[in-house]
């Protein structure tokens, strides 16, 4: 018996073995499972046998040791006991309750839970900690959100106490997708009091961010695609880069069929709730009513495009990759504008060509980005965020230096506050102004401005990035192992006893598979 045990080590197909019982595992390092073999051909001398059974062996990854495995729980108890104590000490009931927009805030939490944590579902080892993770993160963020954003909020004479009402959980919610997106850049690769950390830094970064570019600079970005979905992903990939120099090389890192289809219903989640993400923030039944229409449109354009592309780039066949993300990249491209009167075959062509980047960004941008600059991106959030977040920048740009009086009346101030004339100019006088907050800009000096946002949420973001990846390699923090728990529930979770059988039938019908399309390659040839 002995023999047979170590000779099972060498191979993930043992010697065959007799009335042999499954045996259960739980902590022990090596797992054994026995399978039935159902192969009909049998001679007549073998008749009363009993049934064959192949034995496979799968390493288990042990549970952590030393003074780091209560370094989760110490941070996540940590961090609510603080929390505690900081929302009894500075916050409260707001006195302005609207809750009619309550409907849409239930679709944005659609978004992050069931759309953000199913797409990230595509790793074939990491559904726990795709969808997990998700959700610890939504919780952990939207009470350290609300307190930053808060403090952001009041004023000094109220010594920093605030008020919380939808609005604030809505604003809230904004930097949970931030903060997502990045999860997307480094999922994987981080164990979970890593990613607390990441959520930490990032949190008061984005907010940091979005308070200098939406209420000092009085830029324009109603869907937040330059602040949650390009800030996001830059953050993440700068994170990546610093903590992992080297890149990331993983057999780990690969979907099986039935994960890609789960990630395939995330798609679904957000494609169906994208709408009232982009027309949450905006304010009257007009404004909304072309958000949700120009959203709709962009996105479909987005879809069908990116179907085109990926049957081209695969000629004839069509990748998953790019059908599960490029595919809702035309919602983030026009983001910014959503509500504008950009027209509706405006919000064609952007949501098409978003669509068209962010195919070929899967299909060789993502690739290059790996091989020659080392930059390991798990979702590969820079061509499904990033490149959409930043063509959202520009065409808000454009639509600033582009959008007039005479086409958008008053409501003009109320999307761009500093292009109100100045008082006592002529402008303010002939217009009828009923505010003297106004800045007197262009739509010129307008977009100007919407570039320099661009600037500065890259700028804010990479940097952050950048520190909070250095600060992930403090000893402190105990590194996943490339090659053994990264990619892997079982590094951080309780796995079932039949999670080592299941994923040794699926890696050796990937190797089959493999040789047999290789095979037929050949013989094509």
């Amino acid at each position: 018996m002995s023999n047979q045990t170590d000779n099972s080590a060498a191979s993930p197909l043992l010697s065959r073995s007799k009335d042999e019982s499954r045996q259960e595992v739980h902590t022990t390092p090596v797992i054994i499972a026995s399978v039935v073999n159902t192969s009909p051909a049998k001679s007549k001398d073998q008749s009363n046998d009993q049934p064959n059974e192949y034995r496979f062996v799968h390493q288990r990854i042990p549970p952590r040791t030393g003074n780091l495995k209560f370094l989760l729980s110490i941070l996540l108890l940590g961090f609510q006991v603080l929390f505690i104590i900081l929302f009894a000490l500075f916050a409260n009931y707001s006195d302005k309750a609207d809750n009619s927009k309550y409907p849409v805030y239930e679709d944005l939490h659609a978004i992050a839970l069931l759309g953000f944590g199913f797409i990230m579902t595509f790793l074939k080892r990491y559904g726990y900690g795709s969808i997990g993770f998700n959700l610890l993160l939504v919780a952990f963020v939207i009470q350290w959100s609300l307190l930053v954003r808060g403090w952001f909020a009041s004023s000094s004479d109220q010594m920093f106490n605030f008020g919380i009402n939808l609005e604030s959980l809505i604003n809230a919610d904004y930097t949970v997708i931030a903060v997502l997106v990045s999860l997307g850049a480094l999922l994987g690769k981080t164990s979970l009091a890593q990613l607390l950390i990441v959520a930490f830094i990032e949190v008061m970064a984005q907010v940091v961010n979005e308070f200098v570019n939406l209420r000092v600079l009085n830029v324009y970005d109603i869907g937040l695609s330059m602040h949650v979905h390009l800030f996001g992903a830059l953050f993440g990939l700068a994170v990546s880069k610093f903590l992992h120099f080297h890149g990331v090389k993983s057999q780990k890192q690969a979907p099986v069929y039935h994960s890609d289809l789960f990630a395939l219903i995330g798609t679904l989640f957000l494609w169906v709730y994208y709408p009232s993400f982009n027309s949450l923030l905006s304010t009257g039944a007009d404004r909304q009513n072309r958000a949700i229409v120009n959203t709709l449109a962009a996105i479909s354009a987005s879809c069908v495009v990116t179907f085109g592309i990926s049957s081209l780039a695969g000629k004839g066949k069509l990748n998953v990759l790019h059908v599960q993300h490029a595919t809702i990249a035309g919602g983030i491209a026009i983001g910014s504008v959503a509500d504008l009167r950009v027209q509706v075959y405006i919000a064609l062509i952007v949501g098409s060509f978003a669509g068209l980047i962010s195919t070929i960004g899967y299909k060789y941008i993502d690739p290059l980005l790996t091989r020659v600059g080392k930059l390991h991106d798990t979702c590969s959030v820079q061509s499904l965020h990033g490149f959409p977040g930043l063509i959202a920048g520009v065409v808000s740009a454009i639509f600033a230096a582009c959008s007039t009086f005479g086409e958008y009346k008053h409501e003009l101030y109320e999307i761009y506050p500093a292009r109100v004339p100045m008082v006592n100019s002529t402008e303010f006088f002939d217009q009828e102004i009923l505010t003297e907050n106004g800045k007197g800009r262009s739509g010129l000096e307008q977009a100007g401005f919407q570039l320099i946002a661009i600037a500065i949420t890259v700028g804010i973001s990479l940097v952050a990035g950048a520190i909070t990846g250095l600060l992930l390699r403090l000893p402190l923090f105990e590194q996943l192992n490339e090659d053994v728990e990264m990619f892997d529930d079982e590094a951080q979770w309780v796995t079932p006893d039949d999670y080592a059988l299941k994923l040794t039938f699926a890696n050796q019908h990937s190797e089959e598979e493999k040789k047999a399309d290789d095979n037929q390659h050949e013989d094509t040839k």
